[in-house]
């Protein structure tokens, strides 16, 4: 599964979650902007924002929403000055970014352009031939069913080269790379530099839940510009009591992390050795195993069910 560091079931994160319903209830009551911005939520945004080396971060209770949400506002003339009825907004994203990226972009304003998959030369081409005042390049931090992790150095030049903004949907990234499970950009060193981090708690965390980092500019705008945050309940006050402990763990988690990217190589090798074909050389736990067809992959998956593997098709 996508539970990397087991922490859905660590006991410290269970009675973080417990005390959290004791002191809150189960809550939190409505909105954040009308009643239910409860303290600890803001606890849990602190943490990882500092956590992704980020001034601020705004969470969500799944993070589908928080994809469907970034865009249509950040795409918003009025976020850059602009007049409300401005069409000179362009999303650039990657061919293989996941269905929520996908969503988030159609809800939007802005034209889209689609770019082949890592392939900066046809991004350069692209943002030539759609150069707009408001660019935003989106694309992810570790493609898991690829088995990379993003050349973020050179996506960063380009933003820079296009007067572009980067946002960079790290969901595979925060808690498992990065020198203390910081993501892509803890990975690179460059976490100032991209403009929008976007992650998942239902991965590394253990937990359920989105969340979105940058400036204090920024995310104050999207507290009150995100429609499927102000105009929906927030994350569960007891998810987020435990999210805050596993963040904290996460901190603390260099070993596991190396131990899990290790576990991952050598199960690489010794796939490749006995003739399957393993997709992407970079050090990330997801590893992505290609069969063939669906029917070969259905019943394979079946079969390592019965050896007590779970490994569903994707």
């Amino acid at each position: 599964s996508n539970n990397y560091l087991s922490l859905s079931e660590n006991p410290e994160v269970k009675k973080a979650a417990q005390e959290a319903i004791e002191k809150y209830g189960v809550g939190p009551g409505g909105s954040r902007v009308i009643s239910g911005d409860v303290t600890i939520i803001r606890e849990l945004e602190k943490a990882i924002a500092d956590l992704v080396g980020k001034e601020d971060c705004l969470t969500f209770p799944t993070g589908y929403m928080a994809n469907v949400a970034v865009f249509q506002a950040l795409m918003d003339p009025l976020f850059h000055g602009m007049p409300a009825k401005s069409s000179e907004s362009v999303i650039f994203s990657d061919e293989y970014n996941h269905g929520s990226i996908v969503d988030g972009c159609r809800l939007s304003r802005a034209r889209k352009v689609i770019f082949k998959h890592n392939d900066l030369e046809d991004l350069a081409k692209k943002i030539k031939e759609n150069d707009l005042t408001n660019k935003l390049i989106v694309t992810e931090g570790v493609f898991s069913l690829e088995g990379e992790i993003l050349n973020l150095p050179e996506y960063l030049s380009l933003t820079r080269k296009t007067n572009s903004l980067l946002m960079v949907d790290d969901a595979h990234g925060v808690g498992v790379i990065g020198t203390q499970g910081g993501g892509v950009t803890d990975y690179y060193g460059y976490p100032d530099d991209v403009d929008i981090l976007m992650g998942c708690m239902d991965k590394a965390f253990g937990g359920t839940g989105g969340f979105l980092c940058g400036s204090k500019h920024m995310i104050d705008f999207l507290r009150i510009a995100s429609r499927s945050s102000i105009l929906s309940s927030s994350l569960p006050v007891g998810m987020a009591g435990g999210m805050l402990k596993s963040v904290e763990l996460i901190g603390k988690a260099g070993d596991a992390r190396k131990k899990i990217v290790s576990n991952a190589i050598r199960l690489k090798n010794e796939l490749r050795k006995i003739g399957f074909t393993v997709i992407g050389d970079d050090p990330i736990p997801a590893i992505a195993l290609h069969v063939g067809s669906e029917a070969k992959g259905i019943a394979f998956a079946e079969k390592l069910w019965n050896e007590h593997i779970f490994s569903p098709i994707i």
